[in-house]
């Protein structure tokens, strides 16, 4: 990461931690370490439970310049701006007390700790034990996710080639179904073509839903890559994403397994051309979230679909999480701001007839937002 794009970033975080009330933050691996460090989680960071494994973090407060706390099994291809790394030793017999003597240089007696939302239950209670008198709270999605709701120009950048690679897949996938193969089958090959297209692995399981032709109107949307077979008058409804350097795509299309029910061709034709619709209103500081939603739920609405639409799914924030504030639904009620970057997933679901799906990454720009994903809105039809 160049310096410039490093200092910036560490002078929002502590803006975040004034804001907040944290003197002294502390965060294990995860977006916001990545965030401030420039530095991935191993890919064995979760599986590796060796000795000390938790002391693993990174330390900044207001005084005093970030620290990053390494377990000697992750010191392995470091790559960071921090200056400052520490490696525990491996014969080290008290890692609990490892940490607290880096944590001392914070001087942290009395003084307002913030931790990763998730971090361990492990380093909580190391941390608890080096400084009794500290108060913790979480760095959770307010704190850090409204930090990182504005991106970069690097992080854009990012964000465009996880989407593209987001867009092979998706095309590459569709060219290799046959009527006949599984939800299960069309998972594992969307999966399998977001590696070959460059990505460092699926953001999260990719899901694919399959609907009609007598399917069972009590099966929930989220029930996901069941041994369904796709058979003609089916929908299948993509919702999968890719990750790369960090960051994650999030995206939707829906194919029909032969010739289309005229009703859900109608409904998806709705949600693509609502997307392209609202786009164009993703203007910075002229709508809120709230805005956004009930913008898409008027022209579902005008189309005919209000009984079927899901309203409270339209789209989040994304970035280094999938699932980023603000959420694109009340009471998100501040004015989006340009470069924000959202998901637009409109969804109609009639239950055992049809489900489908439509879902962008788009940034917000001055006069409207663009889309980073570029798959055609055209009906995709498997004969």
């Amino acid at each position: 990461m160049m310096e410039s794009l490093a200092s910036r970033r560490l002078a929002r975080v502590r803006a975040s931690m004034e804001k907040w009330g944290a003197e002294i933050l502390v965060l294990n691996f995860g977006p916001d370490f990545l965030y401030l460090t420039g530095m991935q989680r191993p890919m064995y960071y979760t599986i590796l439970k060796g000795f000390g494994d938790w002391v693993t973090s990174a330390i900044v407060s207001q005084d005093h310049d970030p620290v990053i706390v390494l377990h000697p099994s992750f010191n392995v291809d470091v790559r960071t701006w921090i200056l400052d790394v520490r490696v525990m030793d491996r014969k080290e017999a008290n890692p609990n007390a490892y940490l607290a003597s880096v944590l001392s240089e914070f001087n942290p007696a009395g003084k307002t700790i913030a931790t990763s939302r998730l971090l361990w239950g492990q380093s909580l209670l190391a941390l608890q034990e080096a400084v009794p008198t500290a108060r913790f709270l979480s760095a959770g999605a307010t704190m850090m996710d409204r930090m990182r709701e504005v991106k970069d120009y690097e992080e854009i950048a990012l964000m465009q080639e996880v989407a593209t690679i987001t867009d092979v897949a998706l095309a590459e996938t569709i060219k290799r179904m046959q009527i006949g193969m599984t939800e299960r089958d069309v998972s594992v090959e969307v999966e399998y073509q977001i590696r070959l297209a460059g990505g460092d692995g699926p953001s999260f399981s990719a899901g694919i839903i399959s609907v009609g032709n007598g399917s069972d109107p009590n099966r929930h949307i989220f029930t996901r890559n069941t041994d369904s077979v796709l058979n003609p008058g089916v929908t299948v409804a993509f919702d999968f994403g890719a990750i790369y350097k960090g960051y994650c795509s999030d995206f939707g299309r829906s194919v029909f397994i032969g010739d289309p029910l005229p009703e859900a061709l109608a409904a998806y034709e709705t949600i693509t051309s609502g997307n392209q619709v609202i786009m164009k209103q993703l203007k910075g500081g002229q709508i809120t979230p709230t805005g956004i939603a009930n913008a898409m739920r008027d022209h579902v609405s005008e189309h005919g679909f209000t009984k079927h639409y899901m309203y409270e799914g339209l789209g989040h924030s994304i970035g280094l999480e999938v699932h980023e504030e603000p959420w694109l639904r009340p009471p998100y009620d501040e004015p989006i701001k340009t470069n924000m970057c959202f998901t637009l997933e409109p969804k109609i679901w009639k239950p055992g007839v049809f489900y489908v799906r439509c879902e962008d990454v788009v940034v917000v720009g001055p006069d409207g937002g663009r889309s980073l994903t570029h798959a055609s809105y055209e009906p995709s039809v498997v004969t």
